[in-house]
């Protein structure tokens, strides 16, 4: 990195292995899940030291340890990169995102310096709290980032609601959520059948009220399965039943999006989404959404690389084929874009947490991603990673 000889660039990073730009043909991967394992808690702070290469699922299990626990996704099977991307978990309304919970920072600058930053106080120089802004929500086009301190949170109860759902009742439970308390979120997926995933904290007297209302308003009865778990790390799958698997290999991309409130307009939308639904190429090609707001939504868009704080919800949209088949490759990847036109009018935004440079919307997501900081992000990437060794803006 500090000759820039590493060719071809840019360099890939691979710390959980959930992404599809950790590898790829003819590129390098820096695969840190070998080497940078740690986790080590510190019972006065009550925060945790992770390495570059533990993931989510490890992380969780260790915390639970200590009674304590981190917002984590959906899936527990990435690494750091779902923190560093953002990190919007179904706990995100009540604990904020896991950006958020950073609390140091060491790595290696793509100009091959070695670097420690602390989150920023009020008396912090500007470019210190540009670099940490730079860091936390962008890292992977700026550094290789080797160890993360993070806050933890105390280990809370949680119920998981599971069923299916008719698109009329995916709309009301829409419209629903967007007036919940911060205690409890909505997930759905989309594929051959509506899942409607709900999440709720249960370890308060309010919670339990709140929880009461929503039995008796909520608008799916075909309850799959209620869970109620101690925390995180015991969360069911999140996935649509009854599935059958492929009998070959699948190939995959993602693209996650970002908007605030739906509201009246749910209708229109989920009828639209109805029609491309039914014409997806491969019966892996899904849509689906988390809620977010609340906690995540009272932190400065100044303040990280996360800009979108008004976001309530994130859409992502899954296209899949069998590997190698390009023909069906390309129709997937083109009724992504149909898929993400249509949610264009709501969700104006992008997630930066997958890559895609070598997708021609790459620049598109990205200016959708950061908006007017992305000239501020250019910048850092210009001093901190030169010569283009890790991923483009």
């Amino acid at each position: 990195m500090k000759t820039a000889k590493i060719t071809p660039s840019p360099l890939l990073v691979c710390s959980g292995g959930t992404t599809s730009r950790c590898a790829a043909t003819g590129h390098w991967t820096l695969d840190l899940r070998k080497q940078y394992k740690q986790i080590d808690f510190d019972h006065n702070q009550k925060t945790v030291v992770v390495g570059g290469g533990i993931s989510m699922a490890k992380l969780l299990d260790e915390l639970r340890k200590y009674g304590r626990s981190f917002p984590t996704g959906l899936s527990s099977l990435p690494g750091v990169g779902y923190i560093l991307t953002g990190g919007i978990s179904p706990l995100s309304r009540s604990q904020g995102l896991a950006i958020d919970q950073i609390q140091q920072v060491k790595g290696i600058w793509g100009n091959g310096q070695i670097f420690t930053k602390n989150i920023p106080t009020n008396s912090s120089s500007l470019e210190d709290k540009i670099i940490w802004r730079g860091l936390c929500g962008a890292a992977s086009f700026l550094g290789i980032v080797t160890e993360l301190t993070l806050k933890t949170q105390v280990l809370t109860p949680i119920e998981i609601w599971q069923s299916l759902a008719t698109k009329e009742q995916l709309v009301d439970a829409i419209k629903q959520a967007e007036n919940w308390p911060n205690s409890m979120s909505l997930q759905w997926i989309w594929g051959e059948r509506i899942l409607v995933y709900v999440v709720v904290k249960s370890n308060c007297q309010k919670t339990n009220k709140d929880l009461t209302y929503f039995k008796k308003k909520f608008p799916c009865y075909n309850t799959i399965q209620i869970s109620k778990v101690q925390g995180l790390y015991e969360m069911p799958p999140f996935g649509l039943p009854f599935k059958k698997q492929p009998q070959y290999k699948q190939h995959s991309e993602v693209i996650s999006l970002l908007s605030p409130e739906w509201g009246s307009t749910s209708t229109d939308l989920i009828k639209s989404l109805s029609r491309l639904i039914s014409n997806r190429p491969n019966p892996d090609c899904l849509i689906a959404s988390q809620q977010l707001g609340g906690v995540s939504s009272q932190t400065s868009k100044l303040a990280t690389s996360f800009i979108h704080r008004n976001s309530i919800w994130k859409p992502w949209i899954n296209a899949s084929w069998q590997a190698g088949n390009l023909t069906e490759r390309d129709k997937s990847l083109k009724w992504l874009e149909e898929v993400w036109q249509t949610f264009e009018p709501n969700c104006p935004a992008v997630h930066a947490a997958q890559m895609h440079q070598h997708l021609p919307w790459h620049k598109k997501e990205t200016k959708l991603a950061f908006g007017d900081w992305l000239p501020g992000l250019q910048d850092l990437k210009s001093q901190y990673d030169p010569n283009g060794i890790l991923p483009a803006l």
